[in-house]
């Protein structure tokens, strides 16, 4: 059989994968990626700076200091994800990532409902990244008169053209990234380090937020409402499934991977976002800053923050995007070679380039996101990925507690520790966050749910269409 062809489970709308050995559109992936290749293509999509500078500011106004607080949950709550992740992945090592986890344990209704709050995040936070690109770069250059959008655009190309080269040229070109930008949260952390004005102690056990322009203790109810949110900051650790095929040995080592890229993660972002608040020499003003992170720096390094923060900045969002296109691309892919689609589209989409990588794959998720540079609902939809993120990961912890019921005697060649427990806080913490989410999130996500069940119906008729051609294959 083709390597990588997995068997899908049966129910009408997932056909078996095994009839793909004949089909000449189906290539397999070169094995070229050692775990620390995939661990930079994961940091990239993690993009600490970004999150540190950018991502953690809304999360200060709703709860102030105890950012510090969720920061440290959600790195305990982020291990035991990536638990969950590297044992379903270990067991069935898949471009298609979070998808092909919850395709291979749960109904096919779920499977759709996951593959499409998946995929279409690679549409829409890429298309968000390259706008970032070009606020921040007019920032560093205000005298730039180039449109938005077409340095957005432009981005969005450039980091599409090196997602169509060989995967080692992505995993280099991230990783180099990843390195400067770790190196700018370096001088962040070491800045604020010997620019320490507040009191660490009580920073973490005694938190507090503005109220009406004063310092106030935060409540539980408070700390509460600001878990959901903070789920978004440490996130995209998960991207190391995407590029587990391409690994030497990737059933093995995968599951590892996912979790030394998790607790890289929280590191990277929990130790710089901490190390600024401690700098504040003024928490009122800290707090009620639109770029509080920002702020601590400017006041630790003056005149050279700016171009410092610009620059990192930058470099996260290119590396975001990338890394996100070819994490996302690699799903497409999977659902061509799943047959998931009409037969002419599974051709194109379940095929590899000349370089080996999912071309069309690639060009499925640019081309949508194109005309999002030039929309204004982009907010709305940045937000909402942060909806599509957490239900995903509600999915993966339901995954992770039925597939040892499902299957208790077949190998696990990583095993999570004291199972069920790290399954059953993800699903309880996700539904959580996802119970917290606005009205209007969670009436979008009901909506994607909804057309994930139709797309789940279509497929019943686009397989029983494309059964006659399968069985001449």
């Amino acid at each position: 059989m083709v390597e990588g062809a997995h068997t899908v489970a049966k129910g009408g709308t997932l056909e078996a994968a095994a009839n793909l050995v004949d089909d000449p559109h189906v290539h397999k992936f070169r094995k070229s990626l050692g775990v620390w290749h995939v661990v930079g293509l994961a940091m990239a999509d993690v993009s600490p700076t970004m999150a540190v500078l950018l991502l953690t500011a809304g999360v200060v106004s709703i709860s102030g200091t105890f950012t510090v607080g969720a920061c440290l949950i959600l790195s305990g709550i982020v291990v035991l994800i990536a638990l969950c992740l590297g044992e379903l992945a270990a067991r069935n090592p898949s471009a298609g990532g979070m998808y092909s986890i919850v395709k291979e344990v749960l109904p096919a209704p779920i499977a759709w409902i996951t593959l499409l709050n998946y995929v279409l995040q690679g549409i829409v936070i890429p298309a968000s990244l390259a706008l970032g690109i070009a606020i921040f770069l007019k920032d560093l250059f205000p005298g730039l008169g180039i449109p938005n959008e077409i340095i957005a655009l432009v981005a969005l190309l450039g980091a599409g053209l090196i997602a169509l080269t060989r995967v080692e040229v992505g995993a280099w070109t991230t990783s180099i990234m990843v390195i400067v930008e770790v190196s700018v949260l370096g001088i962040i952390t070491i800045a604020a380090v010997f620019n320490w004005n507040q009191d660490l102690v009580a920073i973490t056990t005694r938190p507090v937020h503005l109220v009406d322009g004063n310092l106030v203790p935060v409540t539980f109810a408070v700390a509460i409402t600001a878990l959901a949110p903070a789920f978004n900051i440490i996130n995209g650790y998960d991207a190391t499934l995407g590029f587990a095929e391409e690994m030497h040995d990737g059933s093995r080592h995968i599951g590892t991977t996912v979790v030394i890229a998790a607790i890289l993660a929280s590191l990277l972002i929990t130790i710089p976002f901490t190390a600024a608040v401690v700098a504040a020499p003024d928490l009122t003003a800290f707090l009620s800053n639109p770029a509080p992170v920002v702020y601590s720096v400017e006041q630790a390094l003056g005149p050279l923050a700016k171009a410092i923060v610009d620059i990192g900045v930058i470099i996260a969002l290119f590396n975001g995007a990338l890394s996100l296109i070819m994490y996302f691309a690699r799903g497409v892919f999977a659902t061509g070679r799943d047959r998931l689609w009409p037969r002419a589209v599974n051709q194109r989409l379940g095929s590899l380039n000349g370089h080996g990588v999912p071309g069309w794959g690639v060009v499925a998720l640019v081309v949508p996101a194109i005309p999002l540079v030039f929309l204004s609902q982009l907010d709305w939809l940045i937000i909402f990925a942060g909806t599509m993120i957490t239900a995903v990961y509600f999915c993966i912890g339901l995954a992770a507690l039925w597939s040892r019921i499902k299957d208790r005697e077949g190998p696990r060649p990583f095993k999570m520790p004291f199972w069920p427990l790290p399954a059953l806080i993800v699903t309880l913490f996700t539904g959580f966050a996802l119970w917290q989410q606005e009205t209007q999130y969670i009436v979008g996500e009901v909506i994607l749910a909804a057309a994930g069940l139709l797309l789940f119906l279509g497929s019943k008729f686009w397989a029983e269409r494309a059964a006659p051609h399968a069985s001449r294959a």
